[in-house]
């Protein structure tokens, strides 16, 4: 075996972690990455800040060995980082970030690599508190570079944060983190993967597209990043996979025996009721409504009501003292009565949740209904704040208490729109229903989150009201649409 790491002619024809992932899940899939880029559907928000959250966590993660030289702060391509990384090896720096190192036409990117007497240990960081499975085939992969480029590997840990850290003044990387070698299913799993890297290498010398069929890899273990293009002339606007209730192994099954249409479907004494109203709502481009229903719900809203969001921020890395990794902290909380709007905002300066427990109690207390789209995040909010203030738990069960959750219409197919599909989220219910519901810059939870840390971080004054009321008007649209979608249910009782 060689002593230092291999230095590829070509990179850019390189296998990196993220390509075979990818023929893991379809070779299809794998080859459009390495052949047609240019394929690959849009990256969306929600994703760029998932990945963005996981670059943070593991440059934190850095801390816990200070002192490294980071491979990526002065290379700009992998044939510079691998160059570069062979010469911090010849040199035995002790710890380098962001290591480059190929074999067997796989490249890799170590986050972690540290020298101590002599021996190498890995560490690849992950911004979660379990191992997954595509976590865990990931570090395998890794390891199957280094042991085979470095004859002194010792050592391969995961690291994942620890959601039993709480926070107290200052962070302490080793109690954040906790690691778990990954040696003994790498050292099992290595034949696998040299017979696995050569199946990719094949494909890629065919030069011809693979002929897979779309299927349930399409979706694990995450959406697939060709859907777009796999899928552009399948997803009609009659196309079975429209079709909310139905699972997917039952919609490829119908969908490999020629049947996919909605009008292709034949029902039979087995056939549920709802999957027939569902097929004539298609069909006739009619929504279902359940009028008896709907005025069940409805009759459970008791007047005044007001209608009432909440944002979350949940910081990977915990900032405020007696809190953990990923620890909800309600930050927004906005109401609509029909006429009056009001809201409570936490800066969280420092934990303030006493204060935002508070003010929810005030701001609700004259509601003897409080209408909710997914009431669940609000749930588990207000199930918090008594667990930790168990001297609010009276008020703040009241509080639970007078929620009328509009979602458990939709989702009960009392009203169901064939546009609507298979999403049954705020925004695509209001966006089919209603008018005047427009989202502007903040789109998604997620989103909002990314904005409050902007918020926190600004120091300009203007800049910090500015995004501020970004989210209130965010979170005040939610509201707004809440209540609309009820007053639309009373003029379907009309």
């Amino acid at each position: 075996m060689p002593t230092e790491p291999i230095l590829m002619t070509n990179p850019v024809n390189s296998i990196s972690k993220s390509s075979f992932l990818k023929f893991e899940q379809c070779q299809k899939a794998f080859y459009f990455y390495k052949k047609h880029p240019y394929l690959r559907d849009k990256v969306s928000i929600d994703k760029q800040l998932t990945f963005k959250r996981g670059h943070q966590v593991g440059d934190f993660a850095q801390s816990l060995f200070p002192g490294g030289i980071d491979v990526t702060k002065t290379t700009i391509n992998a044939a510079e980082g691998l160059e570069l990384t062979k010469k911090l090896i010849e040199n035995k720096t002790p710890i380098i970030y962001e290591a480059t190192v190929a074999f067997n036409g796989v490249l890799i990117m170590v986050d972690i690599l540290c020298l101590e007497n002599g021996k190498y240990t890995a560490y690849e960081v992950k911004s979660s508190f379990k191992i997954s499975d595509t976590y865990l085939k990931d570090a395998c992969l890794q390891y199957y570079v280094l042991k085979n480029a470095l004859t002194n590997l010792e050592e391969f840990f995961l690291v994942t944060l620890n959601q039993d850290y709480i926070f107290e003044n200052e962070i302490e990387p080793k109690k954040l983190f906790k690691k778990r070698s990954v040696k003994n299913e790498s050292e099992k799993n290595l034949p696998y993967f040299e017979n696995q890297i050569f199946e990719a290498q094949l494909i890629l010398e065919q030069n011809k597209i693979p002929n897979i069929s779309i299927g349930k890899q399409c979706f694990k273990p995450y959406q697939c990043d060709y859907f777009g293009n796999c899928w552009k002339d399948i997803v009609t606007e009659t196309s079975i996979f429209n079709l909310p209730l139905i699972d997917k192994e039952k919609l490829f099954e119908w969908y490999n025996t020629g049947i996919k249409t909605t009008d292709q479907i034949i029902e039979n004494k087995g056939t549920k009721e709802i999957i027939s109203k569902i097929k004539a709502a298609f069909l006739e481009k009619k929504p279902i409504i359940d009028k008896e229903k709907i005025a069940d719900f409805l009759s459970k809203i008791k007047l005044p009501m007001t209608a009432m969001d909440m944002e979350m921020w949940s910081p990977a890395i915990p900032q405020i003292n007696g809190t953990k990794p990923f620890e909800q902290l309600p930050y927004l909380v906005c109401f609509f009565d029909g006429s009056n709007q009001s809201n409570v905002y936490i800066d969280y300066i420092e934990d303030e949740r006493k204060r935002f427990a508070e003010e929810l109690i005030k701001k609700s207390q004259h509601y003897n209904s409080i209408l909710v789209y997914d009431g669940t995040m609000e749930k588990m909010v207000v199930n918090n704040l008594i667990k930790l203030f168990p001297e609010l738990k009276l008020e703040l069960d009241n509080i639970k208490n007078k929620f009328i959750d509009a979602f458990e219409i939709f989702l009960g197919f009392a009203y169901y729109h064939p546009d609507f599909k298979t999403n049954f989220s705020l925004k695509t219910v209001s966006n089919v229903l209603l008018e005047g519901i427009n989202y502007s810059k903040i789109t998604s939870g997620l989103e909002a989150m990314a904005y409050f840390d902007q918020y926190r971080a600004e120091t300009k004054v203007i800049e910090k009201e500015i995004i501020k009321q970004e989210l209130i008007d965010y979170c005040q649209m939610d509201t707004l649409a809440t209540f609309q979608l009820i007053v639309f249910l009373q003029e379907c009782l009309k």
